[in-house]
């Protein structure tokens, strides 16, 4: 189902209609939104063939996993992102993917999220009495995929926190997963970030950028620096928690070579009085100290000897 609000210059108010009732010639004053997220197939083909958009840009539009991007043709410019839809980032189920085509005068939405609270943030409101511009629409949206990662961001600092304070009194093999999983989210949601960023920093230093034609310098800006920012976060939350895995890694590691050390030890004084025990114990008739009264504890002496001299050396090598 295509769900359609347009803009009427005359009355100034914003009416529901149906997609074929749109002019052919759209008046300079007038707005159209049209929403895709519960069309079909063959209403998609249908808007984006009304509109004359380039086979590319619908190909692109029409896809549901597709890395941010920016492109443009003559009337309609494609902007595609990605906001974060999960509760947290201990797991990450999918992107919220926005797919935008906008003119000055016309915007056709359609977003692929599997979070209901999100999917209604992402789609434009329209007050009675309010006269947005499309502009003013594509703006929206985009603060609202960078909020959608900046309050997460925000609320993961303190989770951070608590991990890093529990790993170094009482880490565990629960938390390391958990901090792998975090890892993993985050490299994910980094690349969605810098695509984003990538976008708004070409478009500061290109003239003919196709979003100068809507935005002025100073939005572009701000897209660019708020995106950049969560970027860092990103980069900075993942080196902490590579730290944290290597650390407890490190701290691992130090306490089975202490544990070994001791077994080596252990096995250094037995070694040498399992020989003697060995050597006695074998069955030939003819062992001369077998035959001396004292032989046993002539054994036991050497046994001992053997044992403490280890130690001594042990110790006398600070290994102990």
């Amino acid at each position: 189902m295509i769900l359609l609000n347009y803009f009427e210059p005359e009355t100034n108010s914003w009416q529901q209609s149906s997609f074929a009732k749109i002019p052919q010639q759209l008046s300079s004053d007038a707005r159209v939104w049209i929403n895709l997220n519960d069309a079909s197939s063959d209403e998609l083909q249908q808007v984006l063939q009304r509109f004359a958009i380039a086979p590319t840009l619908a190909e692109d539009f029409s896809r549901k996993r597709h890395p941010p991007k920016l492109e443009a043709q003559p009337e309609f410019n494609l902007l595609i992102m990605r906001g974060y839809a999960d509760p947290d980032f201990s797991e990450y189920s999918s992107s919220a993917q926005v797919n935008l085509l906008y003119s000055r005068n016309v915007l056709i939405s359609l977003v692929h999220c599997h979070n209901p609270h999100m999917l209604q943030q992402l789609t434009p409101q329209i007050a009675v009495g309010q006269s947005l511009t499309v502009t003013d629409w594509v703006k929206q949206l985009i603060l609202t995929v960078s909020g959608s990662y900046l309050e997460k961001l925000i609320a993961f600092e303190d989770v951070l926190s608590d991990l890093e304070d529990n790993m170094l009194h009482r880490g565990n093999d629960e938390q390391m997963a958990m901090m792998m999983r975090y890892r993993s989210v985050l490299r994910k949601i980094n690349r969605n970030l810098a695509y984003q960023k990538d976008i708004f920093a070409d478009a500061l230093y290109e003239e003919k950028n196709p979003l100068l034609h809507h935005f002025i310098g100073p939005d572009v800006r701000d897209f660019y620096e708020k995106f950049e920012r969560l970027h860092s976060m990103t980069d900075l939350y993942y080196d902490q928690l590579s730290d944290l895995v290597e650390g407890y890694m490190s701290t691992t590691s130090h306490q089975i070579n202490e544990r070994m050390k001791v077994l080596t030890m252990v096995s250094t004084i037995f070694i040498p009085l399992t020989f003697v025990a060995g050597l006695y114990g074998m069955n030939f008739v003819n062992i001369p100290e077998l035959q001396n009264p004292n032989g046993y504890f002539y054994a036991l002496f050497v046994m001992a000897l053997l044992g403490v001299g280890g130690l001594f050396w042990f110790k006398f090598k600070n290994w102990w």
